[in-house]
């Protein structure tokens, strides 16, 4: 059984995607919960840390909201480097420049 990793109060976790989903920037919480580097994450696609329990129709959902410049709310599961797992409450938008 995979080992869950519980986020303290604390851990504010950022990332952000280019309009293809592929990583821009994370920040160092991200890197220590996920356990990859800034290194390994940057350039791949978000999905990189998608468990496979999270069905991909969540995601779907999660775009068609972006796309239409709404902010997107919903519970994740994410997968870890080393197979482990984590919750988070994840708010997505489209940053308009």
């Amino acid at each position: 059984m995979s080992r869950e990793i519980v986020l303290s109060k604390d851990t504010m976790i950022v990332s952000e995607t280019d309009k293809n989903g592929k990583i821009i920037y994370v920040n160092n919480d991200f890197c220590t919960i996920c356990g990859y580097t800034k290194n390994e994450l940057i350039g791949k696609p978000h999905n990189i840390v998608r468990h496979k329990d999270m069905p991909k129709v969540a995601f779907e959902g999660l775009w068609n909201t972006i796309k239409v410049s709404e902010i997107w709310n919903g519970i994740v599961k994410n997968s870890t480097k080393d197979g482990g797992f984590y919750w988070v409450h994840a708010t997505a938008l489209k940053r308009i420049y």
